[in-house]
């Protein structure tokens, strides 16, 4: 069995509104590392997380799933928690152990009523967040409005590390703005080609990319010299002030998804691996946080 350093753990908590895909995502997540051979689904009671009669009957979580999985030299812990606000001690159980909270929005739907609840939470541990527009593949997804409203409830700290260049069933292409490169995906998900950002999308690209890197140099003042003297920041600086911004609960990234298709997860699990704290960077105010919280 591999043994890891404490560098090489990483804590996160699956969150978000009944019905957001959390579970799926746990589920794919699993998959790609190779520890199941086939995704379970919600429709068909087999997924690994909601192995309890009570959730395979409701099709929902009930209690909080601990699993794990290695990726890329890494080990990632994953809870996957419930979404109704019932079980709302299941997530603050879960965000006193985890080191990221992962909250999980449906862009079908936009910002829900459960992901404002569990944003209290977060922000009163100061759990450092990383957002996933979940569901892109379906026809009423928007990931604009998805956007924009995670701004609205969560701060405009919220920042764009990717986007969709098209949603619903067409949804094959993720534009990542941290790397710039696009992600192209098969019909089965899964690994995708990295191609170059094509000539229609680079405009955009561009301009969230320079979001993207104001949001990161405005919490860092050498990047911010950097930045001013360069006009530009490299992928590594980037992924060191993203690091930094997280820990202090200062940025919170957004990733594209969609965990039915199996796409976007792998370089979900990649940033969490590179980019996201480890158990012994846990800030001091988080801890104090955690002592004080009650649990309801």
């Amino acid at each position: 069995m591999a043994t890891y350093d404490s560098n090489h753990v990483k804590n996160v908590a699956l969150l978000g509104h009944a019905g957001c895909g959390k579970t799926t995502i746990a589920e794919c997540m699993l998959f790609e590392a190779g520890i199941i051979k086939r995704r379970g689904s919600i429709a068909a009671k087999n997924t690994v997380s909601d192995y309890h009669e009570l959730e395979t009957e409701r099709q929902s979580s009930v209690f909080s799933s601990l699993m794990h999985t290695p990726w890329k030299d890494y080990k990632i812990n994953i809870i996957d928690t419930p979404g109704y606000d019932d079980f709302v001690g299941e997530v603050i159980s879960a965000l006193r152990v985890a080191d990221t909270g992962v909250i999980v929005l449906n862009a079908a739907a936009g910002v829900e009523v459960g992901a404002d609840v569990i944003w209290e939470y977060t922000d009163t541990f100061k759990t450092p967040t990383i957002f996933v527009a979940n569901q892109l593949d379906k026809d009423e997804a928007d990931f604009d409005r998805t956007l924009r409203e995670a701004k609205t409830h969560f701060g405009s700290n919220v920042v764009a590390v990717q986007y969709p260049v098209q949603t619903g069933s067409g949804f094959n292409c993720i534009v990542d703005v941290l790397n710039m490169v696009m992600y192209q995906y098969g019909p089965e998900g899964g690994k995708p080609q990295k191609l170059a950002i094509p000539d229609t999308e680079k405009e955009k690209a561009d301009q969230l990319h320079k979001e993207l890197i104001e949001a990161i140099a405005s919490n860092d003042e050498g990047l911010m010299e950097k930045y001013f003297d360069q006009g530009e920041l490299t992928e590594e600086e980037m992924k060191a002030g993203l690091h930094t911004s997280m820990i202090k609960h200062d940025i919170f990234p957004l990733f594209c998804a969609s965990a039915e298709k199996n796409m976007g997860l792998g370089r979900i699990m990649s940033f969490i691996d590179y980019v996201c704290p480890a158990p012994n960077e846990m800030p001091p105010q988080k801890q104090k946080q955690e002592r004080n919280c009650p649990v309801m």
